[in-house]
């Protein structure tokens, strides 16, 4: 609750900075990105917004900082910039607020932090605040509203070894902090290569549109852990009929190098029918002697 509540204040605080700023259309070459302010969409949600976006007007302008002589910084609204790119438009509407670059990141941080973003960008964005401020986690949790346990969860992601970074940095959303903490103690236990391809793994399953490939958080922990597939089950033995008419005289059905008859007419003599196997059985072998 108090998470969402900086989320709120954020976003209220960014809404009354833009009040009474006249929306201007800004050149988006003219618009510096800085790294670890865009909130991640997930394929539907990134679909969906570029589909609005191409048959309406832009409602909510992007928020940017006074111009400089390199541009204008860009704080909010940069998926909404990305899809004007897509959809070959060079300008977009934008407001100016003016705020020091400190508080704009942290009002660029809260204001991502939706219901929705993925624990890694949430870590992400925790890390730089403690780089900025030199933050323990105590006071990381103070200024975020975090609990300390929250954060000391997120902060299993430290562990992840740096080829699984740059699978996450792509893919935030697939893998979440409890899991994370899983591949991170398989990581500290010298299983690192393991903990990297469960973490691409992941990111096939989750790249994978005809979903074809199933690989859970749980499935990528195992492999970390050096667990082996379980074997996949034997299909069920289909049994062959054998017809007397139309009635079933008998059923065959083979498991492994077993064949099993099963006489299903109660007249007939299961002793005659071992025979007649027994002879037909000496037959086959003498043919394959010959």
């Amino acid at each position: 609750m108090d998470l969402q509540g900086k989320y709120q204040d954020a976003l209220a605080t960014i809404e009354r900075l833009s009040k009474g700023g006249v929306p201007m259309e800004v050149d988006i070459g003219r618009l510096i990105r800085v790294p670890g302010r865009q909130r991640p969409l997930t394929p539907e949600e990134r679909a969906e917004l570029k589909a609005n976006l191409a048959a309406n007007p832009l409602i909510h302008p992007v928020t940017i900082l006074p111009e400089t002589s390199e541009g204008f910084e860009l704080l909010s609204g940069y998926n909404r910039t990305d899809l004007y790119e897509e959809l070959g438009r060079t300008k977009i509407p934008a407001v100016v607020i003016d705020v020091p670059k400190e508080i704009a990141d942290v009002l660029a941080f809260y204001a991502n932090l939706a219901p929705a973003l993925p624990d890694y960008k949430k870590y992400e964005g925790l890390k730089a605040l403690q780089a900025q401020h030199g933050y323990d986690q105590t006071a990381l949790s103070k200024e975020s509203g975090m609990s300390s346990s929250t954060i000391s969860r997120l902060m299993q992601f430290d562990d992840l070894p740096a080829g699984a970074h740059e699978i996450l940095r792509q893919n935030p959303f697939i893998l979440g902090a409890t899991a994370a903490s899983g591949l991170a103690k398989a990581s500290k236990a010298g299983r690192v290569d393991l903990v990297v391809e469960a973490v691409n793994k992941l990111a096939e399953a989750a790249a994978d549109e005809d979903k074809k490939i199933r690989f859970t958080e749980e499935n990528a922990v195992a492999h970390a852990n050096g667990a082996r597939p379980a074997a996949p089950k034997p299909a069920a033995a289909v049994p062959l009929v054998v017809k007397q008419g139309k009635k079933n005289f008998a059923k065959l059905v083979v498991r492994g190098n077993r064949v099993t008859v099963e006489l299903t007419d109660p007249s007939v003599s299961p002793e005659e029918w071992a025979a007649k196997f027994e002879a037909f059985m000496k037959a086959e072998i003498a043919k394959g002697a010959e």
